[in-house]
């Protein structure tokens, strides 16, 4: 059957079978629906009856109690009190039969004329449990001797004006709220509203029937519910044949009695009307079936082929490589729209899977190119460092060059901030926190960008009193406010106000920040808040991405946001952007707090340099000969004897036994060519295995490195580093070694 009209013709006369299922389910979901209906629609009878029942109780209680507190009651006067009870009971809408009974026992008095008055029933349990817990006592079901009715005895204790028992007041409640229910339930034609006692013994029913047991045994579905679930539901059929849906629960009652109200509602109103539905469903369907037999050849070619023809074609130039084909179908229900949908849905991912790598590859070619070139600008900013600090030293402190140097110096240590984030964003650098006081921090990089942002614009500086400590890199975090700042002003091209404000919060559950993601606890807020342009919602959505921004071409690459992120999220920290479009941008940095007891460090900190106590032979391996000649003079000045090499190879030229064995650090660049750090420190440690070496680098890119850094006798130098920082780092090398002067 290679047709594919026949094949349509088919399947349209297949799918009445899966249509007939379906038909089957949606009249068992109606079936189900109407049951769930009517097990509702009688639970909710049964609650009702069973908290007007209550209520009665209650009622009848207050009553009693009410009548307990009258003299002529109280007294032991029996004429007085009948004569009481009896005006009483007329004053009552259910006209009450009330009995006393005397602290000793003996009922004298009641509502009515009683000849067998007065009787001793102390032996009564009743009455001993209200004499001894002296509280009201709701009784078993009883009927009356004279009419036969079904009441609810009540009994409440009687107080003397001492306070002493001085008897028990007893009443009959007739069930008002039983015939209430019934007439409500009763509205229903077939419906069955019943008092049942153990399950299996009807006290009252409505309708009435002759026989005196429902259902006929214990092991009955609706006897058995009863006693298994206590309140519920059951399908089942009463003792008039009749099948409903029974709903019940316990009334207030003893454990040894216990009693239940049940209703049940006609199973035949439940179901009425599915058979007719499904019946006119059937026609229905035959119908429809006729008319898409008809309609299917006829819109075969019209709707179906030239689908699928478009299909095949967008298929096949997607095979061929051209991901922006698409079949150019409109969407439609039915299997071939779902098909075109896929086939448009499959050329999209991988378009957007070919965009994404094109993306990924784009930017680890950035990232390896922005590592080379920090690594190389390393090394100039190593000897622009070095040889303008040893200019600077060998000037006297009135020289005017030293202005020039300080400033020159200046200018270097923040291109060098500038590397670090260049490196990190490459990857190839690691944060040097430390604690620092963040007021300071913030006043200094303050001053600096009220330099730099330009005249138009005013930068105010909020600093909450006590600000909290924080472990910081503060060149990274520095440079992230710098970068939050430019951009403010960016947004604001005529000029305007911005404000940098530092703060400590206590972020709580149910706070704003905590909603979105920032854990309850103590933190260091650092904002910035413009009044500028502001954000839409589709570029507040992406403005951390790398890349992305709304600069023109040739203004901005994308990457500050994305710097401030990564520098935030290094610091276990949380970003928080509020953004109207006409009213602002302000972003918050959610910083954690130094530990409790932690002292603050200088922010800039010149290390100092240790005294040399003998000239000492240093090996120094680096390729740069700019680095290599500031770090030798360096070393010169400090009295050592320093033994070059450009690389590796040179070193280990240099090193026979005895030039080895009078080394005492060995001073080597990471990256070179021919032999690297790495391999020229593993080679003279298999010749001398205590042989301090000191790495300097740009950063520390290998895993290799990474171990020998942890063994003893080893220490990492980042470049740039002043000519103070590399003399210390030996010093503390050479120190934690403790190699004997020669």
């Amino acid at each position: 059957m290679t047709s594919l009209r026949a094949r349509l013709l088919t399947l349209v006369a297949v799918v009445l079978v899966p249509t007939f299922i379906l038909i089957v389910v949606l009249v068992g979901r109606e079936r189900t629906a109407r049951l769930e209906a009517a097990q509702s629609s009688a639970l909710q009878l049964v609650e009702a009856g069973v908290s007007a029942q209550q209520e009665a109780i209650v009622d009848g209680l207050r009553i009693l109690r009410a009548f307990g507190m009258i003299a002529a009651i109280r007294s032991g006067d029996a004429a007085a009190c009948g004569r009481t009870l009896a005006a009483l009971s007329e004053m009552v809408e259910e006209a009450w039969s009330v009995t006393r009974t005397l602290a000793d026992g003996i009922q004298d008095c009641a509502t009515r004329g009683v000849t067998t008055l007065p009787r001793d029933v102390s032996a009564n349990p009743g009455f001993a449990y209200v004499r001894d817990a002296r509280t009201a006592l709701v009784g078993e079901y009883m009927r009356s001797t004279g009419t036969g009715e079904l009441l609810l005895p009540l009994n409440v204790p009687i107080t003397a004006e001492s306070g002493a028992f001085a008897g028990v007041l007893s009443a009959g409640l007739r069930l008002r709220w039983f015939d209430a229910l019934s007439a409500r339930v009763l509205a229903t034609p077939g419906a069955v509203v019943s008092i049942t006692v153990r399950g299996d013994s009807i006290l009252r029913r409505a309708p009435a029937v002759e026989r005196p047991v429902l259902p006929p045994s214990p092991d009955h579905p609706i006897a058995q519910a009863m006693q298994r679930d206590g309140r519920g539901v059951v399908d089942a059929v009463g003792i008039d044949g009749v099948r409903r849906v029974w709903a019940f629960d316990r009334l207030q009652s003893p454990d040894s009695a216990p009693v239940w109200l049940t209703v049940g509602l006609p199973a035949v109103a439940v179901y009425e009307g599915v058979n007719a539905q499904l019946r006119t469903t059937l026609l229905v369907l035959v119908v429809w079936l006729a008319l898409m037999i008809m309609a299917a050849w006829w819109a075969a070619e019209r709707f179906v082929l030239r689908d699928v023809r478009a299909v095949l074609e967008a298929t096949a130039r997607i095979g061929s490589g051209d991901l922006a084909a698409r079949t150019g179908l409109r969407a439609r229900t039915g299997e071939m729209a779902r098909l075109a949908s896929s086939v448009d849905e499959m050329a999209a991912r991988l378009q957007e899977r070919q965009d994404r790598q094109v993306q990924a590859q784009k930017l680890e070619s950035i990232g390896q190119l922005a590592g080379g070139v920090a690594h190389d600008f390393n090394n100039l900013l190593t000897a622009i460092i070095g040889n303008t600090a040893i200019a600077r030293g060998e000037l006297d402190e009135a020289h005017p060059a030293r202005a020039e140097l300080d400033a020159a110096l200046e200018a270097a240590d923040r291109s060098a901030a500038l590397t670090r984030q260049l490196l990190a964003f490459a990857r190839r650098s690691e944060l040097a926190p430390r604690v620092v006081r963040a007021d300071a921090m913030l006043e200094e990089v303050a001053s600096l960008l009220r330099r730099i942002i330009g005249e138009h614009y005013a930068l105010d500086l909020v600093i909450e009193p006590d600000l909290a400590l924080a472990r910081l890199d503060t060149v990274s975090v520095e440079q992230a406010i710098v970068n939050l700042v430019v951009n403010a002003r960016d947004a604001m091209p005529t000029g305007g106000r911005v404000t940098l404000e530092g703060r400590t919060v206590q972020v709580r559950a149910g706070d704003p920040e905590f909603a979105n993601g920032v854990p309850a606890g103590r933190w260091l807020v650092v904002s910035v808040h413009d009044g500028g342009i502001g954000m839409t919602p589709d570029v507040l959505a992406r403005a951390f991405e790398p890349f992305f921004t709304t600069k023109p071409v040739g203004q901005g690459t994308g990457l500050g946001l994305a710097m401030v992120y990564g520098t935030v999220v290094q610091h276990s920290g949380h970003v928080l952007v509020d953004s109207t479009p006409g009213r602002g941008t302000e972003v918050r940095l959610f910083f954690p707090p130094a530990p409790e007891g932690a002292t603050p460090e200088p922010l800039h900190q010149e290390p100092p340099v240790a005294p040399i106590s003998a000239a000492l032979r240093v090996l120094l391996v680096e390729d740069e000969d700019a680095v290599r000649r500031v770090v030798e003079r360096v070393l010169h000045q400090q009295q050592y004897d320093v033994l070059s090499a450009v690389d590796g190879e040179q070193a280990l030229a240099l090193c026979d036994e005895a030039t080895l064995a009078s080394v005492d650090v060995v001073i080597s660049d990471v990256v070179m060519p021919r032999l690297g750090g790495v391999e020229l420190v593993t080679a003279l440690r298999a010749r001398r295995r205590d042989l301090p070496v000191l790495f300097v680098s740009g950063y520390r890119e290998t895993n290799a490195l990474d171990t020998l850094l942890a063994t003893p006798h080893t220490a990492f130098l980042e470049k740039p580093f002043a000519p103070a920082s590399l003399l210390q780092a030996v010093q503390l090398l050479l120190a934690e070694d403790a190699v004997p002067a020669r």
